[in-house]
């Protein structure tokens, strides 16, 4: 197995992931079902999400690789199957920030398994990029902790549950 071979393979799901959020991130940020830090928060890390597209598509130019239209192809579908099976639930607004949630650690998850392959591979370049969205992953997380609860108990005032008997 060579790390540098590895790497560009992740870096290209990385790419995937990345553009496939973006549709997602645009969709939660121009809907007015969802609060409006949520929708402020969307729209600035919409920007860094296409921000670290860019990077990604630089580093594996760098590496002398491109991004793999299939699998972003194949991400973008998934994102907009998911979005679409999301609405018909009567709580996909608290679904959309669980979700979201969850994709940003898995983020945090791939890019600390790339900068581990990056210093393997000895690319200090690349770990350093992906430490910084990491970084960018992290607040974004931290942001919808922070904003989770509040959009449960506006959700549940709004929809209560019935009593127990």
């Amino acid at each position: 197995m060579n790390a540098r071979n590895e790497l560009i393979g992740w870096l290209r799901d990385a790419y995937s992931m990345e553009r496939s959020l973006e549709t997602t991130l645009k969709k939660i940020s121009q809907s007015d079902k969802h609060p409006g830090e949520f929708r402020a928060a969307c729209r600035k890390h919409l920007l860094e999400t296409q921000q670290q597209s860019q990077t990604i598509e630089s580093l594996l130019k760098s590496l002398g690789s491109d991004t793999s239209t299939v699998k972003t192809g194949i991400g973008l579908l998934m994102e907009t199957v998911k979005g679409a099976g999301a609405v018909v639930s009567h709580d996909h607004v608290v679904k959309e920030m669980i979700t979201t949630y969850a994709s940003e650690q898995f983020e945090i998850a791939c890019y600390e398994a790339i900068v581990a392959a990056a210093e393997v591979a000895g690319l200090p370049l690349v770990a350093e990029s992906c430490r910084q969205m990491i970084s960018d992953e992290k607040n974004m997380a931290q942001t919808i902790s922070d904003l989770l609860p509040g959009m449960v108990h506006s959700y549940l005032g709004e929809h209560p549950l019935p009593k127990a008997a």
